[in-house]
């Protein structure tokens, strides 16, 4: 069995509690417009080209079967249409400038990277995070996985958005110690046009945690996280929308984190060549972020512990 992965963070501190070795599986059915990580979106990986690595030789475009490659006034250009990733310009590029954006892992793979770090897992109450992308797309991979890493003593984390058929949402998250489920916007329609698609799913398959948990069946914690993202997610009715449905699974969420937005992956839109409209966006006022917490420590009154993370900006001094 193989799954595709196209990063992996060692030493994280911030998907899941402890110190941590995060996975990003590849894929997702979701096109959030403000995504940290495009090169998981797609299923397939890209052919991604870093500027500062590339030495101009030209050998890609020499050895590119299809001649989809050339240069132009902003970089090398990729007719991504035309291109099959048949690797062939990454394996020849003598800079490594030009890479396949994920590979194939083996279980036994990802067991063994984990294990090179079990030490730390075990001094820092820590484990594995698999995320994305979205890991639940890639189920009976993640779940061997998971059941493996539990076998020789490691927590093992969940970041899901959340969206996937109940079926095999509910087939798949019992074995996670901790389920880091992602509510972005409570409103169906704004939820399709920020992410490509509604909030049925996501809204059905957290109903279905709660009610493994108050069952007793799903015995780990649950993390709602939101990204905070200007003009999308951080309104103020949004986030009390938010609230409301929080408060609702309050016997049985753990943790809100409301994430503030950053634009550090603008480097990774370059060398796929891809647009983002996010790209001048910049970090969310402090200020913001502190009304947005106070909106949500109003509804939730202390029964479900709410934190900011991320950077923000200060305010100028007068």
């Amino acid at each position: 069995m193989e799954a595709l992965i196209f990063d992996t963070h060692r030493g994280t501190s911030h998907d899941g509690e402890g110190l941590r070795t995060t996975f990003f599986f590849q894929g997702c059915p979701l096109q959030c417009r403000w995504c940290h990580n495009p090169e998981g979106i797609p299923s397939k990986p890209y052919i991604k080209w870093e500027a500062r690595k590339c030495i101009g030789c030209h050998t890609c475009i020499k050895v590119c079967p299809r001649n989809i490659l050339g240069f132009t006034e902003t970089g090398l250009g990729i007719d991504r249409a035309r291109c099959t990733r048949c690797g062939i310009c990454t394996k020849r590029c003598p800079s490594k400038a030009l890479q396949i954006s994920a590979r194939a892992w083996t279980i036994d793979e990802l067991v063994g990277y984990a294990l090179k770090d079990k030490h730390f897992y075990d001094s820092f109450n820590g484990g594995v995070t698999f995320s994305g992308g979205e890991a639940a797309l890639q189920g009976p991979f993640i779940l061997e996985a998971a059941e493996r890493l539990h076998a020789i003593g490691i927590n093992v984390a969940l970041d899901t958005s959340g969206y996937c058929t109940p079926e095999l949402f509910e087939s798949i998250f019992l074995p996670f110690d901790c389920i880091l489920f992602d509510l972005k916007i409570a409103d169906k329609d704004l939820h399709k046009k920020f992410t490509g698609a509604g909030n049925e799913f996501i809204l059905q398959n957290l109903a279905c945690i709660a009610q493994k948990k108050r069952n007793s069946e799903y015995t780990g914690e649950v993390w709602i996280r939101t990204p905070v993202i200007p003009s999308a997610t951080d309104s103020e009715e949004n986030i009390l929308s938010l609230a409301n449905i929080v408060d609702t699974y309050r016997d049985v969420i753990n943790r809100w984190e409301l994430c503030a937005f950053n634009n550090m992956c603008k480097s990774k839109y370059r060398s796929l060549g891809i647009a983002w409209e996010y790209m001048e966006t910049d970090l969310l006022p402090q200020a913001r972020m502190q009304r947005l917490f106070q909106i949500t420590k109003k509804v939730l009154e202390e029964k479900v512990p709410v934190v900011c993370t991320g950077l923000t900006a200060k305010a100028h001094d007068s």
